[in-house]
């Protein structure tokens, strides 16, 4: 208990707003406390990343609950937008909904990831979606 609250502690230096971990966790993952920035950007832009706590479908409210670390949050007609500071700069996760308010898309977006949309992170579906396919 003491070492994990130093250990937090010591990350703080490294991570003086936002933490990978805390973004990992508000997308269902688990992540390495010793993982660098450029990981997190890897990890998140990597093709095969799919977040446990977000699926294709969902409510609104529900993919919005997931997000309890962002430092801002800005919502729209149509989506929403979640955003985490570190000293590389902004990350934002730009989740896009359809007119029954349900998930359809997630983004990441960055000032490293050149595309200016930002990369799609692709969702899984819900398993009773599935069931009604």
């Amino acid at each position: 208990m003491t070492f994990n609250y130093l250990h937090r502690l010591l990350l703080r230096f490294r991570y003086p707003v936002s933490l990978p971990q805390d973004v990992a966790e508000d997308l269902g993952l688990t992540l390495s406390k010793y993982v660098t920035f450029e990981e997190f950007v890897k990890l998140l832009t990597n093709p095969h990343f799919r977040p446990t706590k977000l699926k294709k479908f969902m409510s609104r409210y529900a993919a919005e609950a997931s997000f309890h670390h962002a430092l801002k949050t800005e919502r729209f007609s149509n989506n929403t937008l979640f955003s985490f500071y570190f000293n590389e700069g902004w990350v934002e996760f730009d989740l896009l909904f359809d007119e029954n308010d349900r998930l359809r898309r997630l983004y990441v977006q960055h000032k490293q990831i050149a595309e200016d949309e930002g990369i799609e992170i692709p969702l899984e579906r819900e398993a009773d979606d599935m069931n009604n396919l």
